[in-house]
């Protein structure tokens, strides 16, 4: 049924798009607010226990009615899963962002690319030029494709009922919304969450990058996921970013020049810089990754019928 939950939010999301931002996406930021404004004492116990409570908030009502819709029917528990990646899966967001954005190129017209972009982003890019344009395009795509879908498809597998597709983007909005303050206490408040994503994230990071060697070019993926990431701005995520950027055999990262100055960034994949036809390339790569999931989503199925 996991794999028919599945299928039937993708298609939802196809018929009927969510939005620019997923629904659950809004909620779980509110909830974060409210709960640090509730219990943040400015330490890392008061940390703790607000993570505490904001996952059992949310995880155990749905824990429990995840255990009614499956003593009701398959199908309820089904139909329960699906809403819950409806809003909460970005795929399509994502794939429609990129092919926007190389539809404008291929067009000639950079600014509409450059436009859509910062839209993507919720920033403007630092240039405009197309060659700037391409390659942060290809990160957040890369970035946005690992946390906001193969991420996610993970622990929605690994976890009962839809729980593991709400832990995830649960724990990574209160890591980003806690633990990105300058303040030292709102650093210290932070600290648990941030160290709880790092670990829900660990394995997945990983999973993804071979998942891009495995639909791309396989041997400079693992020799870019080996040697670049590290060296990368924040090398967790450069797991991802430098797999990607083999496994499509372009270069990411670099320089980008900005207005009246340089910002300097390390080298990311093998080969040249990307090209327009790079979206096209990359689109297409995400799209046989999810293929893949969900050739594993049907294996999983498989197994657990026998």
């Amino acid at each position: 049924m996991i794999l028919v939950a599945l299928v039937a939010a993708l298609l939802a999301q196809y018929a009927y798009p969510p939005g620019e931002r997923p629904p659950l996406e809004a909620f779980y930021g509110r909830l974060c607010l409210s709960t640090a404004k509730r219990l943040d004492a400015g330490d890392r116990n008061s940390g703790i226990f607000a993570y505490a409570v904001l996952v059992a908030v949310v995880l155990v009502p749905l824990g429990l009615a995840a255990a009614l819709a499956a003593s009701v029917h398959g199908i309820v528990l089904a139909a329960l899963d699906a809403a819950v990646l409806y809003a909460s899966l970005r795929f399509l967001h994502t794939t429609g962002h990129v092919g926007a954005i190389d539809r404008h190129l291929r067009d000639g017209d950079p600014g509409a690319a450059s436009r859509r972009l910062a839209q993507w982003l919720g920033e403007a890019p630092p240039a405009d030029d197309a060659g700037t344009t391409v390659r942060l395009a290809a990160e957040q795509a890369l970035r946005e494709a690992h946390q906001g879908t193969f991420a996610l498809l993970f622990w929605y597998l690994l976890l009962p009922g839809p729980l593991g597709a709400v832990l995830y983007p649960l724990t990574r909005r209160a890591a980003r919304l806690w633990d990105a303050g300058q303040e030292t206490g709102e650093r210290e408040f932070g600290w648990f969450a941030g160290r709880a994503f790092e670990v829900l994230d660990w394995v997945p990071q990983r999973v993804t990058a071979f998942v891009f060697a495995v639909v791309g070019d396989f041997e400079d993926a693992l020799f870019c996921w080996r040697s670049q990431a590290a060296q990368w701005l924040r090398p967790e995520e450069g797991i991802v970013l430098a797999s990607g950027a083999g496994a499509l055999g372009v270069r990411l990262g670099e320089a980008i020049a900005a207005p009246g100055s340089v910002i300097e960034r390390p080298a990311l994949g093998t080969g040249e810089p990307p090209g327009e036809e790079a979206l096209a390339s990359l689109e297409g790569m995400l799209w046989r990754s999810l293929a893949l999931w969900l050739l594993a989503y049907l294996l999983a199925a498989a197994l657990a019928g026998g």
